[in-house]
């Protein structure tokens, strides 16, 4: 999903939509189990047509807008419609959401284990959930060399162990290596001159047979964040837009990393 910039249209009709607005309390919400369990994450009160009392919230990247009814005792989560069947309040609810929901992503791969690869001072970062069978991820290591040797950007590797059985044997031994900079660096040239066949998985590096349980529960807890951001595939890119917004691709569709790097 891509977080849209707050644009002027957007702001002129929340201000518009706010007219409307009735008050909304956090009092008026369902219970904290109740959102708990839906992976409901509230950003606060949401302006909203037709009387209703709204909050905007978030699940899996996707904005999740929280209606009160009339009665006081129920609530919808979904879309209200216009005669025209356009959604009145989907760019307030966007604008609601975009930036808490992505300093909250932001502050989480912070936490992460990484592997860092460029100059710590580098003007842009970038986080990469990695997994070192992956071979869009061995490529975007290769092609990102550029950035990376000429300071712009350093680079974060987020190491999974999601897509093939030794994935997790390899990413607890480049975590475990003495510079797991320098091994990254290695398994992903290797890994990509062997190709996308069956020889692939056997090139790089060997994957660890004996993994500690801190070193499985670190790597547990990278496919945790994945998932709980709803991150379904390898490479998964996040970084800050010149506007300080947080961005997210995933994949390596031609042009990407000049759109999540800039300029060469």
């Amino acid at each position: 999903m891509h977080l849209y910039p707050l644009s002027l249209k957007a702001l002129s009709a929340g201000l518009l939509a706010a007219s409307f607005m009735a008050t909304a309390s956090a009092n008026d919400l369902p219970s904290q189990e109740f959102l708990a369990q839906q992976g409901l994450t509230v950003v606060g009160p949401l302006p909203a047509v037709g009387g209703l009392k709204a909050w905007a919230a978030y699940r899996d990247q996707q904005p999740v807008p929280i209606y009160l009814m009339p009665d006081g005792k129920h609530w919808v989560l979904g879309t209200v419609i216009d005669a025209q069947g356009r959604d009145v309040n989907g760019q307030a609810l966007q604008s609601a959401v975009q930036k808490p929901m992505g300093e909250q992503l932001w502050a989480d791969v912070q936490r992460s284990q990484y592997v860092p690869d460029g100059k710590p001072n580098a003007p842009r970062t970038v986080y990469v959930f990695t997994d070192p069978n992956c071979p869009y991820c061995n490529q975007l290591w290769l092609e990102a060399r550029p950035w990376v040797e000429s300071g712009q950007v350093q680079l974060r590797h987020i190491l999974v162990g999601i897509l093939r059985p030794s994935s997790e044997g390899k990413a607890a031994a480049i975590l475990s290596a003495r510079s797991p900079e320098q091994a990254l660096a290695s398994h992903a040239r290797a890994h990509a001159a062997a190709g996308r066949g069956p020889a692939a998985e056997n090139a790089g590096i060997a994957a660890q047979t004996k993994i500690s349980a801190a070193m499985r529960q670190t790597l547990a807890n990278h496919a945790a964040m994945m998932s709980h951001w709803g991150l379904r595939a390898t490479p998964a890119m996040i970084w800050k837009d010149d506007k300080g917004l947080v961005q997210i691709r995933t994949g390596m569709p031609p042009g990407v990393l000049e759109e999540v790097m800039g300029k060469k």
